[in-house]
This record gives structure tokens, sequence and C-alpha cells, in this order.
């Protein structure tokens, strides 16, 4: 025999054909675990292949899966590969096995053959599996699927003769005759070679899928060997695994075809035919098919005779459709494709449910059965739940819920970006699961699937503040949904068409099939295929969902086997014992070498390859953290304590036992998959705290908060190295506290607001309480005093610096520093208040002030003191992160709290001394003074250095007028006093800006004009101080201070229209030229002083007009102390009058006939209609100042007529 299969002859029995008519066909292997292609080896002619050769059925690698191409049953194999291929399914059209795929491609031509398959769905993808009625049905017991075997007993074999054969193989003794002598065939065309030739040259092998793929998130468990497939008993595993792309239609598929090569055909595919018989047209599209899904281009025919060789043709795949006796049409079966793809997926809409199509021998009608839907029907009358008959009826029920698990979670953790459309088939993926499988069996799972889906809703890694959820759907998402309705539309046109397809072609093809029908119809062949919507929802929802899938997933918890964690602790007691007995057994027995024996060298071979069951553990797992290992108790809490010491105590074997993690041998996925839901609802209701707060919806804020910090407190309980999100957390609750401060008046809704809880949170919160001690539980209880929310706002501001970072400790600081100014005003404002009622009620009645002496501390004490404290910590705050505004800020309530405090008496004290006073307000000083170097300059910040400013000058002004109006120096110091009370009045002066325009401006203008006032009374009574007799001895720059600042306060205040003060102004000014005038010793001097009173008199006739025009005059006059002023007024009036009169007579010297315009005013006002007397008798509805401004009018008038009447 010799390998010279360059000498095969190709075929001569073709037809003629165009190669346009050939389809589109492209496959892409995924896992091949056997040695592609096997060394082809010609066989000579008149070999007689009934001898077995020596290597026939051997299970070696150098077999290359020659033993299971024959003789062994695929099974469920849909299932096996989706588990394999999670990425494929959702994307392909079809899994399947590859001779399910070729038994429905030939159904045009196969009328005697039968068909029975069950079709699952699964997302966008179809399993098809081979489903044998008398391998599953008819020969089990009578109990197992009773509703089935009755429903086929009384309808499909009711149906047609009563000769219906439901088996699907050949079990003749001539087939397996053929088989036999097609496996020795294939065995002896194997070239043996040497095994260190077969390893160097055989490609690397792809073991283990899964383990490839960038896992993204947290691991999850996965399902067990035995729910994966119906039938675990069985492991084929496929030569094979193929996406192939037969025109639109994607498939993956797994075949076991043998393909061999050489050295100039690399690649064939071999065949056995017997000599005698003639290809039909189901072998030649068996044979294309093959070709087609390994991407074969050539194929060799063997020809034998009972046996024997005779010899070899060789034939090119797309030569195949047209050979003599076998021709069919490429179009035909393209079309067969498309349409019953079409079909399935119009009628095979419901995830989850198990479709049977059927189609008995000799039948023309193939028929499609929903069995779920007939199983509900069949057991409606049962006491037990739908869900649980359908879960112990139907055996397809789980592994397509553990299907539609992996596929969702490998689609969630393979995907950098998600879009909603994707999001949104995950989401009904993982939906139809949790439908599917009950929680009590399969708590893992569907507590995996609700955290998945809870992830989906609020993915890991958002941030709380801002959180992104990429709901934009792209444009490519529509057109793709068009594309689809489009395909969907052409799909549902071109139904039935291969039929007329193979009429016209003319070829020998028995059409089998006259239409394709829905038995129960309750779907249409022209219905759309209902496509999941895209997940796109608002903060809340999203939150909202999240929760809910959080407390479904924790409600499975309970049903976790607790027997699983003790069989742990043997296990895990067992492996310590055997490493003491092993290190102690190589302490006794140290390894030595021993004479005449040989040292053994750990050589390997370069390129081992391992055994497909030897699969490494994959590297997700080995990332486990050693503290989600422990174990759960019944008793959760003397659990969670026996927990965190199994966690602490043994931190070695951590990467054993994460081995075990996946292999459910470990059975700590209850506290792991809680730590998993407990961290999600950590970062779910901290999303919906922030949402809340920008709301201000405080109350719903400070609940989420609370559950919040309560997950996180259980997670730093189970593991140690967790990021910590308290200090975010406590951050917040303390800004919610502070703005309920703000909006006092909305306390109740606030309340209210933090009671409500929903189902969802509700069961969360049992679940935490039963997880953490009555002391561990942090309570965020809004209550209605505002000085403990307050309180409760500095206190969270304090936890959650313990648990800040350097980076966040900054921004804290600066928000408890703000907070501790706020309370240090109220209790500042509250003192002052305090302290005038006591001091009110002291006045008023003895009682209260003997009782007020009793007391131990008054409360305006404590606000003090309390006041005091918060604004010093508050500072302490500030200086700590160098934020020099706000501690300007601080410094400048810090200088009014000590003006406050220069004015409070304390229970020891009767009053308060003026020298201390004078500290209070120089630390006051201080502070001012420190808040202005904070700030530098005022471009820094013009409004807060205003209001510096504004305060400085306000204290240095108010003690100005303490010392002024309060002092009891006695003569020795009263220099040094005078001369304290001048430099603090011409300091608050120069701090008077009313350059800049501002609110204050015409205040700092106002006190401006009462300054002057000031210094000029502290310069008239230095004067009047001086007790000299004659003008000359009066110095004459304190004079000519005193006028200047007169005059200037008089025009400021007259600007102003400030009545009160610049009536006081011009009274004062009166009195100095009176004092003036009579300190005088020349008549003429004393005339002129009182003629300068006179005309200072007259001047107030805009005083009192000012009073008319504002209408507030009845106000005015009302006022005792203007009363007072105006009577004081009046009476300076008539004497300057007067002293005028005596002055001109005494001296006789009157050119001007002055004495007698006096005489006359002075008469006018006595006896006068506008007169001083006349008021007396004037009505109510007239003012004092009226009458007062009419008179000067009036006086006014006589002396601009004085000239014309001489």
């Amino acid at each position: 025999m010799e390998d010279s299969n360059q000498e095969i002859e190709p075929c001569r029995s073709i037809g003629p054909h165009q190669l346009d008519e050939a389809v589109k066909s492209q496959a892409i292997i995924k896992l091949s675990p056997v040695q592609v292609p096997a060394h082809f080896k010609r066989l000579e002619c008149n070999t007689n292949l009934n001898l077995p050769p020596l290597n026939w059925l051997t299970t070696s690698h150098s077999s290359h899966g020659l033993h299971q191409a024959l003789y062994q049953n695929a099974g469920f194999a849909s299932f096996r590969l989706g588990q394999m291929f999670p990425d494929c399914v959702g994307e392909v059209d079809v899994v399947s096995d590859a001779e399910n795929i070729k038994q429905l491609l030939k159904l045009p031509y196969s009328a005697k053959s039968a068909i029975s398959m069950v079709v699952h769905k699964v997302g966008n993808t179809l399993l098809l599996d081979e489903f044998d009625i008398q391998k599953y049905l008819l020969r089990k017991a009578d109990d197992d699927w009773k509703w089935l075997r009755t429903f086929i007993l009384e309808h499909i074999m009711a149906y047609g003769n009563e000769q219906h054969n439901f088996s699907l193989k050949e079990r003749s003794r001539e087939a397996l005759q053929t088989k036999n002598l097609l496996s020795k065939f294939l065995y002896h065309s194997l070239k043996q070679t040497g095994d260190v030739d077969n390893e160097l040259n055989a490609p690397t092998q792809l073991t283990n899928r899964r383990a490839s793929l960038p896992i993204i998130g947290p691991v999850l468990p996965e399902p067990k060997i035995e729910e994966n497939v119906p039938d675990p008993k069985s492991s084929h595993a496929f030569n094979r695994n193929v996406v192939w792309t037969f025109e639109d239609i994607r498939m993956l598929i797994g075949t076991d075809m043998p393909i061999f090569g050489g050295p100039n055909r690399p690649c064939i595919s071999l065949r056995l035919r017997d000599a005698a018989q003639p290809i039909n047209v189901l072998t030649g599209i068996d044979y294309w098919l093959d070709n087609l899904m390994c991407n074969v281009p050539e194929v060799v025919m063997c020809y034998h005779l009972d046996g024997i060789v005779q010899k070899y043709e060789i034939i090119k795949t797309e030569d195949l459709p047209y050979l003599e006796n076998s021709q069919f049409s490429p179009q035909v079966v393209r079309n067969v494709a498309q349409n019953i793809l079409a079909f399935l997926k119009a009628n095979a809409t419901k995830a989850g449910h198990t479709y049977w199509l059927f189609k008995g021998r000799n039948d023309d009608v193939v028929k499609l059965y929903d069995l779920t839907t007939l199983c509900q029907s069949q057991n409606k009358g049962g006491e037990q739940s739908e869900q649980q008959q359908q879960q112990e009826i139907n055996p397809f029920t789980v592994p397509v819920g553990m299907l539609l698990y992996s596929v969702a979670r490998n689609m969630k953790n393979t995907l950098e970006h998600i879009s909603p459309k994707t999001a949104g088939n995950i989401r009904a993926l993982l939906d139809n699961c949790i439908k599917l499988l009950p929680k009590e069996q399969y708590p893992q799972i569907v507590s995996s699937s609700h955290y998945i889906l809870s992830d989906l809703h609020v993915p890991a890694g958002i941030d709380p503040k801002a959180p992104k959820f990429n709901e934009s759907q792209s444009l490519y998402d529509d057109d793709d949904d068009d594309e689809d309705d489009e395909e969907d539309q052409d799909e549902e046109e071109e139904n039935y068409e291969y039929y007329q397809s193979a009429a016209e072609s003319g070829g020998k093809a028995n059409v089998a099939v006259r239409h394709i029908c829905d038995a129960l119809r309750d779907f249409k062949s022209n219905a759309k295929q209902s496509k999941p919507a895209p997940l796109v929802a608002n903060t809340v929802e999203r939150c909202n969902i999240s929760l809910q899938h959080i407390s479904a997933g924790i409600s499975c918890l309970q049903y976790f086997n607790g027997n699983q964690e003790e069989k742990l602790k043997e296990s895990e007691m067992h492996a310590k014992q055997e490493e003491k007995q092993r290190i102690l057994h190589e302490e006794q027995n140290p390894n030595m070498a021993k004479p005449f024996n040989a040292i053994p060298l750990p050589y390997e071979q370069l390129k081992l390859v391992p055994p497909p069951s030897a699969l490494p553990v994959p590297t997700e797992v080995q990332a486990q953290p050693a503290k989600k290992r422990s174990t759960k108790t019944k008793s959760k809490r003397s659990k969670s304590k026996e927990l965190a010491t199994t966690a602490n105590s043994n931190s070695k074997p951590t990467q054993q036992l994460s081995a075990k993690f996946n292999t459910q041998n470990f059975g700590s996925w209850n506290v792991h998959l809680k730590l998993l839901l407990l961290e999600k609802a950590c970062l779910t209701y901290a999303t919906l705290a922030e949402h809340h707060y920008e709301t201000q919806s405080y109350g719903c804020t400070l609940r989420a908060i609370e559950l919040a910090c309560r997950c996180q407190q259980v997670l730093n309980k189970y593991m140690a190295n967790v990021v910590s999100q308290q200090s975010c957390l406590l951050g917040r609750a303390g800004d919610c506290f502070f703005q309920m401060s703000k909006h006092w008046h909305a306390i109740e809704e606030y309340r209210q607001q933090y009671e409500q809880l929903d189902e969802s949170s509700r069961l969360i919160s049992l679940e935490l309480e039963q997880e953490l001690e009555d002391s561990e539980l942090l309570s965020l209880a809004p209550v209605k005093n505002v000085e403990q929310v307050m309180l409760h706002s500095c206190k969270c501001y304090e936890e959650a610096l313990e648990h800040a970072q350097s980076a966040e400790s900054n921004e804290l600081l600066r928000r408890l520093g703000n907070v501790r100014n706020e309370l240090g005003l109220k209790y500042m404002y509250s003192a002052q208040e305090e302290y005038s009622t006591l001091k009110r009620n002291s006045e008023g009645s003895p009682e209260t002030k003997d009782c007020s002496k009793s007391d131990e501390e008054p409360l305006y004490v404590k606000l003090t003191v309390n006041s005091y404290d918060c604004l010093r910590r508050g500072i302490e705050a500030f200086t700590a992160v160098q934020d020099n505004v706000n501690l300007a800020f601080l410094y400048c309530n810090m200088g009014r709290f000590m003006r406050l405090r220069a004015h409070l008496t304390m229970p020891n004290e009767s009053t308060i001394a003026l020298e201390t006073q004078k500290n209070f307000y120089n630390e006051a000083f201080n502070y001012y003074e420190k808040a202005k170097d904070c700030l530098d300059t005022r471009k820094a910040n013009a409004e807060l250095w205003d209001l510096v400013q504004w305060e400085l000058s306000t204290a240095t002004f108010t003690l100005a007028k303490q010392l002024q109006d309060f002092s009891s120096a006695d003569k020795n110091s009263l220099a040094e006093a005078s001369k304290e009370v001048l430099d603090l009045l011409q300091k608050s002066l120069r701090l008077c800006d009313v350059e800049h325009a501002g609110a204050r401006q015409v205040l700092y203008s106002f006190r401006s004009g009462l300054i002057h006032k000031r210094i000029a009374s502290f310069h008239y009574a230095q004067l009047r101080s001086y007790g000299v007799s004659e003008l000359s001895q009066l110095p004459k720059a304190t004079l000519q201070l005193c006028k200047y600042h007169y005059e200037k306060a008089t025009q400021i205040l007259e600007s102003l229209k400030e009545v009160r003060d610049l009536l006081v102004v011009q009274l004062e000014r009166i009195s100095l030229h009176e004092f003036l005038a009579e300190v005088s010793t020349h008549a003429a001097q004393k005339l002129k002083q009182m003629q300068l009173a006179l005309e200072i008199c007259l001047q107030c006739q805009l005083v009192f007009g000012h009073v008319i025009d504002t209408n507030n005059s009845v106000h005015i006059d009302d006022d005792d102390e203007f009363k007072s002023h105006l009577t004081l007024y009046e009476s300076r009036l008539q004497n300057a009058l007067k002293t005028l009169i005596k002055l001109l007579l005494t001296t006789g010297k009157d050119p001007k006939q002055l004495s007698a315009l006096y005489k006359r005013m002075y008469m006018e006002t006595l006896t006068g209609k506008h007169g001083i007397g006349a008021q007396q008798l004037a009505t109510a509805s007239q003012s004092r100042s009226h009458h007062l401004h009419t008179l000067l009018t009036r006086l006014k008038a006589m002396c601009g007529a004085q000239p014309s009447s001489d």
C-alpha cells in the first residue's frame, strides 16, 4: 500500500452546470479537540475491508476521533454547545448537531423519513435536538411523561395508517454491517506516525474556551454539569464545533466527520461506496452538506465490492449536486433552510417553552407542538402550582433556564459597553430564567440572576452623584431594527417558495412536505417576532427595579443547603490533618540521595497536550477574596461571628479554596452572593440618595443613606479590604440634616418621607437587622428640634471624617466648619434673645428677678458657651484646610460674638464693667483684623471684605459711644480717656466706606454723620470744660474742629433727611453759639453769635419740611424724645430773639432798626396765628412740625421785608 493520493482519478459522472448556481457557505472552527487533518493513507486495490485493522476502535489521540464518528449518540447537543459557547447564543440563528441540520435540509427529498426534534428559543437563537420517541417515551416507565405518552397514543398514532414507525434510526442488521465496514475503512485509511511527530505537528488546541474570555465583574456561580443538559449521562464531545454561515443563516453546529489530508491534498473527506449501488439524492446532499459545514473542498470516494477495495475517485464539493442519479438543486436546499428557519422563528416565540417538531414516516405534514402549553393544560386540575408541575414533568425546563442564565451572564461579563438594546436582551433572558427555575431548588442561579439584573439597572462603578447609564440609543441600533423588520418581511414573502423551486428545477426530488403548519394553531406563520424592549429608564426607576431584584435575591438565600457547609467544614478539617501529617512525615523522613539510584530530573515535554477532562481552573475564580469564603449557620448572628472568625483565622489556603469555589464543593455561595447583593444595594441606595438630595426630598435621602450605611457595615464585617463608602454616605447625611435646618418649615414632610418604606427596602432592612447587633444599627431619623438636627449634622460629618481619606477630609472639614458656624450663630442669637427677655422680665417684676438669681445657671449662659465652642471649632476646621475665605467669615462672626459678650452680665454680676467691655471689644477687633488678614485685599472677596469692614466700623463706633456716654474716669485719667474716645471716633470715621457703591453706602453716610456729631460734641464738651470767661482764651483749633464737624454732620444728615438727629445737631450748634456769646466780652461779639444762633434756628425750617414731605409728621411728633427736642427748639428760638432785643436796646446802636424787627418776630412767636401759643389751640389733625414750618416761613418773610419797610 502506498500513500499516493495524487493518482486518484477525478469523477467523470458529473452533469453540466453553471458556476453561478453555487450557494454561499463559510465555516469557522470554534473548538477542535482532535488533530486536523488526519494523515491519509490510500489503500491498495483488493484490500479486504472486512478484516479489522490493528488500531480499530482505539480511543487514543492518534485515532483522530474516529471512535466516536459513527457509534456515539450526540444526545441533546445544543445545550452542551450553548454552555460551551455562550457568546454565540443570541448571535447565531440555530444551535444544533450537524446531523439534525442535514435531516431538516433533506426534508423535500425524504418523504419516508421521520422527523422528531425538540425546539427551544433562547434569545434570538433556536436550539434543535433530536427527540427519539421510543427512547424517551415508549420505552420508559408509565409514570414518566404520562401526559405526552397519552397525547401521542390518542393523536399521533391515530393519525393516518396504524403502521407508524417511530424509530428515527435505521436499526437493521444490514445498516449495522455497513456502519462497521465504514469504520474499518476509516481506520485502515489512517496513516500511523510516531507520537512525537503527532505532537509536534498538532495545532494548538483550545481546551477551555471560557478561560480566554475577558471576564468583567464579580465571580458568579456556574450551573452544575447535570443541570446543563436534559441527559447528563451523555458526555459526547464533537470533533469540531463550527460556526457555519449558510447564505444568510448562521449556525453553531457540532460535527464528527473525519477529515484527512496529504501532501498534495491537505483537506479531504473519505466516503465508502458500494460499487454495485448508485448514489441517491439523500446521500449526495449528505456528502455535500458535510463538506460545506467543515470547509472541505473535496471528497474522495472509495468503491468496494463486498468489502474489497476497487478504486478511488475524487469529486469537488461544488460538483456534488450534479452527480448522475443524485442531482439536486442547491437553491432548493437554501430555500428549505430559510423557510424552515422563518417558520420556526414565527411560531416558536415563547422563551422557555419546549416545542416539538414532528413528522411521521410517509407523512406529508410537519407539525409543531408547544409541549409546555400541552403540559399546562393537562395539569390544570392538579393541586400543585403550575410552575411545580412544569418542573416535575418537563425535563427541558431546567437546562433551558440554565442556558438562559449562562448566555445572559456571558453577555453581561464580556461586553465592555452595553447598549440599551443589549441590556434589554439580557433582561429578557434573565426574566425568563427566573420564571423557569424554582428558587427553592436553584437558589444560587436565581439569586445570581437577580444580582445581574440589579447590576444591569445600576451598573457597578457609576458615580452616585452623576450617574450615567448610557441610555442614548445609537443610530446603528435603529438601523439594525429596520433591517431586522425587512428581513422578517422577506422571510414571510418567501415562505414555501422552495416547493415551487423544486418543481421548476425538474429534479427527481420526492417532495415529502406539502405545507408547514402549526398543530396548535396558536401562532400564524407570518407573525412577527416580538423583540425585547431596550432598557431605558430614569434614575429612580432604575434604582427601584434594582432594589426589587436585590430583595428577591436575598429572599433566595434561605433555600441554600446547609449540608454543604457541614461537608465543607469536615473537608477543611480533613485537609488540615492531612497537611499536618505530610509536614510531620517530611520532617521525619527527609529526602536524601540514595547510592546506586539516579536522581530524577523534572524534565517535561515541550508541548504536552492535556486531556479534555483536565480543564484548568478559571482564572476569575482565583481572584475570590478570602473573606467571602465564610459559611452560614442557621442562626444568622452567631453565623456572622463564626464567619468572621473563620475568615480571619485561615488565610493560607486561599488559592485552594478558590479552586473549589466554582466546583460547587465549597458551600459559601450563600455569603458570597449576599455580599454582592448588599454591595449593590449600597451603591443603589447611594445613587437614590443623591437623586433625592437634588430634588430636596431630604427625608427620603436620609432613609436611603441609613440603609446604605447598614449595607456598608455588613460588608466591613465580612471583608477587610472592601472600599468603604461610609465617609461619602455620612457626609451626605450631614448635608441633609443641615438643609433640613434651613428648611425647617417642611420638617413634618421630611419626617413622613423618612417613615415611608417600600416592600423591597423593608425586606433588605430586615436582613440587615439580623446581620447587625442592635448597638451597631445606625439611625438617621430626623427629630423636631432644629438644634438637635444641626448637632446630628455635625456628628455625621465627624464620623465621616473618621472613615475619610486625605483627599475627602478637606471637603468634609469645610462642610463641618460651615455647620459649626451656623450653629454658633444660632446659639448667639438665641442667647441674645433669651438675655433680652430675661432683662425685660426682671425689670418688670422684682419677683422674677429674685427667681432668676436662685437658678443655678441661666439658659443664655449655656447658649453663650455653646456658641463660642461652635465658632471656635469651626475656626479650627477651616484653619486645617486653609480656607481663608470661610476662615475670614468665622473670624467675623467670632468678633460679633465678642461684641455680644461685652454687653452680657453673668449671674454673679450686677452690671458689666466698662473695662471688661473694652477687653471684649479689643478681642473683637483682633478677630476682625484676622479676618482682613485672611482676605489680604478687597479683591479677594469684595462682599466679605465689606462685611468685615462694616462690622469693624460698627464695633469701633459702639465702643466709642460706650466710652463717651458712660465713662467714669476721674480727673487724673480724664485726658487719657478723652483721647481714647476721640481716637476711636476718628478710626470709626475712617472705616466708613462711603466711596464704594453698595447696600451699606447710605448706612455708612448716616454713621459718618453721627460720628461727626459726636466728635463735635466731644470738642464742645472740651470747650465748656475749660471754664474760661473770655472768648479769646478758648483754643481756636478746638473751636474750629467743633464747628467743622457740626457743619459736616449737618450736611450729611440733611442730605439723608434724618430729621431727629439733624434737629439735635442744630440744637447743639445753637447751644454752641449761645455759649460763645456768653463768654464774649464785647457786645458786638455777643450780638454776632446770637445772630448766628438765630440763623441756625431759621435753617431748621428744612427739618420740619422733611417731616411734612415724608408724610410721617404725626408719627414723629408722637415720639416723646422728638417732642422734647421741639420744645427745646422753641425755647431756644424765643431766647435768641429776646437776647438780641436786649443786646440792641442796651448798646443803643441800632442803625437798621433790627430791634423792632426782632420784637415783631418775637411777638409772632407768641401771639401770631401761627405762633407757639396758637399751637395749644390747634386741632389734633395738625402737627407741631407743620406749625413750626409755617412759623419759620413767616419769620423768614418778615426778615426779607425789613429793608423795604425801612
